[in-house]
């Protein structure tokens, strides 16, 4: 009875933690715990491989010789089946390191592993093989996050955004708080498809101090655009977008360009390239339905030599067509890792799902065709890949070098880290300043 008292006790002692640790978590006390220390990340790797191989420690010859190894069996086909089915279906088309299979095999196992190992005696086994799928999961996420460098802190993670929306956004808009008159804000929009009807996700706009002034309609306006697999709040947290905007404003009397953080895919694994086709119309939308937004909604005046895009990955891809398309809606662009022209999994596949079939829409979105059959005297250009993204850099210089026989003031370099966030937010702050100038800030 004493057994069954203390045993009660434990388990609401331990609910009572988990449901502490929730609200904590929604009510955002842990959002600025930093998720990509290369130390701490270690330390969670070993704790969830020693309480795998904790959790299977046992002396008894079938466990050894049979289940384990129909365990492990097991998790290495599904493994398999889900790398080849990511591939296949093209959910996910980038090249990733194995390392990732690797940690996906570990989460499976530790959780498969949890009943096997509730079913037979061992309090300390069946505790290491509980605490193996958080720590197997975390460290799994930790393991991609090195890697891309999606999720800055735990906030970003769980999706904290900070940005105001309904009440709280008109309210601030109508009275702006000091706050907002010294760093500006980030409101939460749902960015109305008018004309283009398209199925989209909910956006961004970051206002600048001087947004609350009398310069509000001359403001310059740029357009940033994620890649795939993507969200629109990506570029304001692991981008850095907001908070390098809002230091450039702070040096320069609040004045910085409105940030337009618009969905071009309708889905985190959607890839539209930002055309018109079956998959909808994404090039209308960002070329006549989001300027409409901006200068009905958001009362900025339209102004092409003051209007930009900006994007990484596919959206790098899209900056460069949509502004070599339209110069007439936008004049500068800003290519971070971008493709050399709009693509899917394989020249079949990008002609039929991006183009409906038709090659001349297919050539009509080529930006070497584009570029050497068009004049681009009033458009400015910047080019970019990570210095370890070999093919991004060739695409850059040779997207350079065409852009600049076209008659565009170009840039090129060679930004830090791969083909991910690390790169994008250091590159769009060193762009930022002089992509200002090009907007009219001085």
């Amino acid at each position: 009875m004493n057994w069954l008292k203390r045993s009660t006790i434990c388990a609401v002692v331990a609910v009572a933690v988990l449901a502490g640790l929730v609200l904590a978590t929604g009510a955002g006390l842990f959002d600025g715990v930093p998720l990509l220390n290369p130390a701490a990340a270690t330390a969670i790797e070993l704790l969830a491989v020693a309480a795998l191989v904790g959790s299977w420690a046992r002396r008894d010859p079938r466990w050894l010789t049979r289940t384990l190894p129909l365990l492990w069996g097991s998790a290495l086909v599904l493994t398999v089946a889900t790398v080849v089915t990511l591939r296949v279906t093209a959910t996910i088309r980038d090249r990733y390191p194995p390392i990732f299979a690797v940690w996906f095999a570990l989460a499976v196992a530790a959780i498969a592993g949890v009943p096997l190992a509730l079913s037979r005696p061992g309090l300390a086994r069946r505790i290491a093989a509980v605490c193996a799928v958080p720590l197997t999961l975390a460290g799994g996420l930790l393991v991609v996050n090195q890697v891309y460098a999606t999720w800055p802190t735990a906030g970003d993670l769980l999706g904290h955004t900070h940005a105001l929306g309904g009440g709280a956004l008109d309210r601030a808009l109508r009275s702006p708080p000091p706050s907002v008159r010294q760093k500006g804000l980030l409101g939460a929009y749902d960015m109305p498809a008018t004309v283009a009807h398209f199925p989209h996700r909910p956006g961004y706009v970051y206002l600048p101090p001087a947004y609350f002034t009398a310069d509000r309609p001359n403001l310059p306006v740029v357009v940033v655009l994620a890649g795939v697999p993507g969200w629109t709040s990506q570029w304001p947290q692991a981008g850095g977008a907001v908070t390098t905007a809002a230091g450039y404003a702070a040096g320069h009397h609040g004045v910085a360009p409105v940030l337009v953080f618009a969905d071009q895919n309708g889905g985190t694994y959607r890839d539209t390239e930002c055309v018109d086709g079956p998959l909808g119309n994404a090039e209308t939308f960002l070329t006549v339905d989001i300027p409409a937004f901006v200068t009905g909604t958001l009362h900025v005046r339209h102004d092409a030599s003051a209007w930009a895009v900006v994007g990484f990955s596919e959206g790098g891809t899209c900056a460069t067509d949509l502004v070599l398309r339209h110069p007439g809606v936008f004049r500068h662009l800003v290519d971070l890792g971008g493709e050399p022209r709009p693509t899917l999994r394989g020249p079949r596949t990008t002609l039929l799902t991006l183009f409906d079939g038709s090659a001349a829409a297919e050539r009509a979105h080529d930006p070497a065709h584009l570029l050497a059959t068009r004049r681009y005297d009033q458009v400015s250009a910047w080019f970019a890949a990570g210095a370890d993204d070999s093919s991004g850099i060739v695409t850059a210089h040779q997207l350079a070098q065409a852009a600049a026989a076209a008659g565009a003031t170009c840039h090129e370099f060679t930004g830090d880290g791969g083909h991910n966030w690390r790169f994008a937010r250091t590159a769009f702050a060193q762009v930022l300043p002089p992509l200002a100038q090009d907007l009219g800030i001085h």
